[in-house]
């Protein structure tokens, strides 16, 4: 789920930076999160892992709200976003919980939104002309691989989910690449609004908001939740603070804030994870 509701604006910003070569900051990324699940044991409880898992997973919230603000409300997506995230404390403080059933279900409308793109993208001739791509840019590439990496970790735990989430990534960049090309995949954040007018899909744009509302709500709700209990149990007044600081960063952060929040997060946790095992080692 939380490949769905970051992929649609972190492709457009990662293939921004990297062009072609974003393919392969999505290999770079999924292949680092699968040796993250399989190597690295899961996040502590020390203060600094709380704090960075909560920081990690309130910057996903702020990537879905910005999501789901261009997808829906593009006129004014600074506000939607603002409004999404108080929308997401207030569940929250309502005590309301994506269970696994729910979560099952939600992912699979979204994978068969996955391959339902995929499928028109592959079917219909593309209209971008392939142009050999230039040397990669390391900045471009590093770019790339931060901004993709925080939704290639899978929501449980499982070095299987993660290399199940970084081969639907790569599938869907190969297609966005072939069907829009780079140049147009990196001019707007709503690039898979491109992609569809690109693979003759307008008439499927109304689907693509409903699909941008499915993969955003729900898996917002459980990371904000997820990152809330790790700063504080005490629900009302950890919700309203954490309520608060999203809103307020969401009504002025565009998509390049937003993914380099949540990338910057990630990266935090990772590092905490990997001296945890270092210091694992050291006692055994």
């Amino acid at each position: 789920m939380r490949l769905a509701g970051g992929l649609l604006i972190a492709l457009a910003v990662g293939t921004s930076g990297a062009g072609y070569w974003v393919l392969v900051a999505a290999v770079v990324a999924a292949l680092l999160a699968v040796a993250a699940e399989a190597l690295l044991p899961p996040l502590g409880d020390t203060r600094p892992e709380r704090v960075a898992g909560a920081v990690s997973r309130l910057g996903l919230v702020l990537v879905f709200a910005t999501t789901f603000g261009h997808y829906l409300f593009p006129t004014a997506p600074g506000a939607a976003a603002a409004v999404f995230a108080v929308v997401v404390a207030v569940a929250d403080l309502a005590g309301v919980r994506l269970g696994d059933h729910a979560a099952r279900w939600v992912t699979g409308l979204l994978l068969a939104a996955a391959a339902a793109l995929i499928a028109i993208c592959v079917g219909i001739p593309p209209l971008a002309r392939f142009i050999a791509p230039h040397p990669p840019s390391v900045p471009g590439l590093g770019l790339a691989v931060l901004v993709l990496l925080p939704f290639l970790l899978p929501r449980r735990p499982g070095a299987g989910r993660a290399a199940a989430v970084g081969a639907v990534a790569v599938a869907i960049v190969v297609v966005a690449l072939y069907q829009l090309g780079p140049v147009r995949l990196g001019l707007s954040a709503t690039s898979f609004r491109e992609l569809l007018a690109a693979a003759d899909g307008v008439s499927l744009l109304p689907v693509l908001t409903v699909v941008a509302a499915v993969a955003t709500v729900p898996v917002a709700v459980d990371a904000f939740t997820d990152g809330r209990e790790r700063l504080s149990p005490e629900r009302p007044k950890a919700t309203l603070a954490c309520g608060l600081i999203v809103a307020a960063v969401s009504a002025f952060a565009g998509p390049v804030v937003a993914l380099g929040l949540a990338g910057v997060g990630t990266l935090a946790e990772l590092v905490l994870r990997v001296r945890a095992r270092g210091y694992r080692a050291k006692r055994a």
